[in-house]
């Protein structure tokens, strides 16, 4: 399963923590190579720990981890951690989360752009092992009290919706976590990526590209479908990934799914997604043809894609159709 890995909402009420660790360990029995976690209302860090520990091979991120949710020191601390216990399979993926949740738990988004420039720099300031902070001075018996270095390479990706953060990642970070953009608007995302890179004097191709795609797997192409424009409308009425589908070129589409979710109409959301949007940005159908679809994600430039499967069956259990997902992939690609 080269360059293919799992993305995983950790926010389904039908998964347990034990299930997660548990899917993460099929997936790298499986052959895939990456297992990610999101953070939404929840500690993608700690859940990284614990599959982490349980497994052996497989490599382990957060995707992403709210930059706004830590201190840069909490965040670096926690990821020099997990890659030490795992031997350095992990990836520090850093994100801005999205302004209305943020503000309802009494934080303030600032100025992500900024915020996100300085937060990577003072984590890998920190790997580096610079004086980030004028900490104090102190002893306990013959030992210094410092900070802990990483013993094995820490990548930090930055979350990268749009160009400006892609761009960053180019100049600052070690890869782009991209997610919500469409397949057109790859080679953009690429060649913003290795504009940042030139402008810090740096190799445009040790920038790495990893894309989270939504999987909606079936047989029945329309059922797909259908179940793919009601996983979205979770995300499509948030800012930047409405700002996506509008960049895409769905105008008039993103206009209304936003004035439907600021009246909090989730049916009206649902009701605008077409199926060209829901093409455009995710792989649904037959096994084969949601692989011919992650196929044309790598031909326009992504180096991985870690696939955010969403159940087609309504009322099974979520982790079993997310073990069928993976388990129908891995047996077409073998």
């Amino acid at each position: 399963m080269k360059g293919l890995g799992v993305a995983l909402p950790t926010f389904v009420p039908d998964l347990s923590f034990q299930d997660m660790v548990d899917l993460a360990v099929r997936a790298e029995e499986l052959g895939y190579e990456r297992f990610y976690t999101t953070e939404s209302l929840t500690d993608t860090l700690a859940i990284d720990m614990a599959i982490a520990l349980a497994t052996r091979r497989i490599l382990v991120g957060s995707f992403l981890a709210i930059i706004y949710h830590r201190h840069p020191l909490v965040a670096y601390q926690g990821a020099v951690t997990i890659g030490d216990l795992s031997g350095g399979r992990f990836v520090l993926g850093l994100g801005v989360g999205h302004g209305p949740r943020l503000q309802a738990l009494g934080l303030n988004p600032g100025r992500p752009l900024e915020d996100m420039r300085r937060y990577v720099q003072q984590v890998k300031g920190l790997a580096a092992g610079e004086r980030v902070y004028p900490l104090p001075r102190q002893m306990y018996l013959e030992y210094e009290l410092g900070i802990r270095r990483p013993r094995h390479r820490l990548p930090v990706h930055i979350g990268a919706v749009g160009p400006g953060m892609a761009e960053l990642a180019g100049e600052v970070a070690d890869g782009a976590a991209m997610y919500m953009v469409p397949l057109s608007a790859i080679p953009v995302m690429r060649e913003r990526v290795a504009q940042g890179a030139r402008k810090a004097g740096r190799d445009p191709s040790q920038v790495e590209l990893v894309l989270g795609l939504h999987l909606l797997l079936s047989d029945d192409l329309e059922k797909a479908r259908h179940r793919a424009r009601q996983a979205l409308t979770y995300w499509v009425g948030l800012p930047a990934y409405n700002r996506a589908i509008r960049v895409a070129g769905f105008e008039d589409e993103a206009r209304r799914i936003r004035e439907a979710f600021e009246r909090g109409d989730m049916e009206g959301i649902r009701s605008n997604i077409s199926d060209e949007l829901v093409d455009e940005f995710c792989a649904v159908g037959p096994p084969r043809r949601c692989l011919e679809r992650v196929e044309a994600f790598r031909q326009a430039g992504v180096d991985a894609i870690v696939l955010m499967i969403d159940p087609v069956e309504e009322g099974r259990d979520y982790r079993q159709q997310v073990e069928h997902a993976l388990e129908s992939l891995a047996r077409i690609s073998a």
